[in-house]
């Protein structure tokens, strides 16, 4: 396994890392960051990622997306035009035909903003990606959460709503992320698993604000959700940013097995 800086065409910038295997296939995995996180990943996530994923045969290319963290310049132009042409640089450089496209939080809604428009797109790592609080499951979810919080819980939030009172009204996540239209996601999905596309999909505690159920994915997002092709997982126990090391590393095993049966190891 080998790393390299990676500047895609037209770049005046190193924008990534490329850590590409002895031995690869038609697939490589692209790895976005998000918010103020670099392309390393929270808690250098995307590092350790990377390097497992490449050990196994896929080329993978960790990135800072158009405006964020090391890649500001690009950010005059569409975000998803400048990642079609990493795609592009990517495919001429590996000669992979297929990538797997993720990450974290917005990471994840842009991976899925490209796989609509991109049908090179084979995968999707959605980690704590888009769905919507007002879909069946999530008063539920908050209901089994309070339980389990306990008296001393139910006092904590009771003190932050009263301190919350009067305060401005904060924004919430589908303004701030790019998310599409509500009810529009089940339909897209359908149309990613018509055309074969594989997803990874993993909700954890730290999406708490807006998803505390797995009954709000499956119906948030219709019949595809219950696809073979759509892999669903929810660690309640975990946090946003995986800090956790076991959580870091579970994570990744569970990724790695995932790539492997559904893309084949190269190696």
């Amino acid at each position: 396994m080998n790393e390299r800086p990676f500047r895609p065409a037209g770049s005046e910038a190193d924008i990534g890392v490329l850590a590409e295997p002895a031995c690869s296939g038609k697939t490589a995995v692209v790895l976005l960051n998000a918010g103020a996180m670099r392309r390393a990943g929270p808690f250098r996530l995307h590092v350790h990622a990377s390097r497992r994923f490449a050990a196994m045969g896929f080329p993978t290319l960790r990135i800072d997306q158009p405006g964020i963290a090391d890649h500001v310049a690009s950010a005059r132009r569409p975000q998803v035009d400048v990642l079609v042409e990493i795609l592009d640089t990517l495919q001429r450089e590996t000669g992979c035909e297929r990538f797997v496209v993720g990450g974290v939080c917005s990471a994840a809604d842009f991976a899925w903003v490209l796989a609509q428009r991109e049908p090179r797109v084979a995968g999707l790592l959605l980690l704590d990606p888009m769905a919507r609080p007002t879909a069946p499951g999530f008063r539920l979810g908050q209901f089994q959460l309070l339980l389990h919080r306990g008296p001393t819980g139910w006092i904590d939030i009771v003190k932050r709503r009263l301190a919350r009172r009067g305060a401005a009204v904060r924004a919430t996540d589908d303004q701030l992320r790019d998310w599409p239209a509500p009810g529009a996601e089940a339909a897209q999905l359908e149309r990613l698993v018509g055309r074969g596309a594989e997803l990874f999909v993993l909700f954890t505690g730290g999406a708490a604000n807006y998803f505390t159920h797995p009954k709000q994915f499956f119906s948030g997002y219709g019949a595809a959700s219950r696809s073979p092709r759509v892999h669903f997982e929810y660690w309640r126990q975990c946090d946003h940013l995986f800090f956790q090391p076991d959580d870091r590393e579970r994570l990744v095993d569970r990724l790695a097995d995932w790539l492997g049966q559904r893309f084949g190891a190269a190696a």
